[in-house]
């Protein structure tokens, strides 16, 4: 794989670009291609055996590029610690915590030395992810998820739950039957913190059908919501102390969830 590496990048610009653009058309050929190139360098790099395969950090974040998928990982759990300072809590106070979409897992592996004495878990509905984070995660416990609820936790098991880049892709019935299900699990009390991508006031909720075409099921796709849309609807199951705009590797806002005691 090094010599085709070496091969294409020899190609003048202007040809390897005749090259790209019918590729380009094809959207599942383009994006294999994609993956295979990134893990040839990966390979070639020779420093990054610890990290998932191309194709996981793709699902996870749109991008196979090892550096960004640290990068990004690192950003989020620092803004997670962030966020709920801005609360007055701290990653430290919690001892059982969950990642809500962990996916391979960018943003868990950066917990460990922001909790260190927490009990972690990670839960998708990816298979592969999953499976991928038991091997190599060790130091927390992943379980598979299924598209709907019940999820195979206990009642009031956790008491800090984030869900990054969720809510950003379920239609309206997924966010309100997962919403029901984050509260049963979370304890009175808990603490949750999810993204949304940001509207202006009064829009409501978006739902986008366009989002990688072919790769991901017709009820996750991109979603976006008001701020007025998130107090009126997720304060139904929730209370929502607070809503930071961009505060999310400067991309996404975030919502600050608690459980009602009773």
């Amino acid at each position: 794989m090094r010599w085709l590496l070496r091969l294409w990048h020899s190609l003048p610009i202007k040809f390897r670009m005749l090259i790209l653009k019918p590729v380009q058309r094809n959207v599942g050929l383009y994006r294999w291609l994609m993956l295979r190139h990134a893990d040839a360098i990966d390979k070639a790099d020779g420093t990054r055996a610890h990290l998932p395969p191309a194709a996981l950090r793709y699902r996870v974040g749109g991008s196979p590029h090892a550096d960004e998928f640290v990068a990004i990982g690192k950003a989020c759990a620092d803004d997670i610690q962030s966020s709920l300072l801005r609360i007055g809590r701290d990653l430290r106070s919690f001892t059982r915590i969950l990642d809500f979409g962990c996916g391979c897992g960018r943003t868990l592996v950066h917990l460990r030395s922001l909790a260190p004495l927490a009990q972690i878990d990670g839960t998708d509905i990816d298979a592969e992810a999953i499976e991928w984070c038991k091997k190599n995660l060790p130091f927390a416990t992943f379980r598979l998820s299924k598209e709907r609820p019940p999820i195979d936790y206990a009642a009031n098991t956790f008491d800090f739950i984030y869900v990054i880049s969720v809510f950003t892709h379920l239609d309206e019935e997924y966010q309100f039957i997962w919403l029901e299900e984050l509260r049963r699990i979370a304890k009175p009390g808990a603490i949750l913190l999810l993204t949304v991508h940001g509207l202006a006031e009064g829009r409501g909720l978006v739902f986008d059908r366009s989002y990688e075409k072919g790769l991901f099921p017709a009820w996750y796709q991109i979603t976006h919501h008001s701020r007025d849309y998130v107090y009126s609807n997720f304060g139904s199951y929730f209370d929502v102390l607070d809503y930071f705009p961009r505060s999310m590797n400067q991309h996404q806002d975030v919502v600050m969830l608690q459980k009602r005691q009773s």
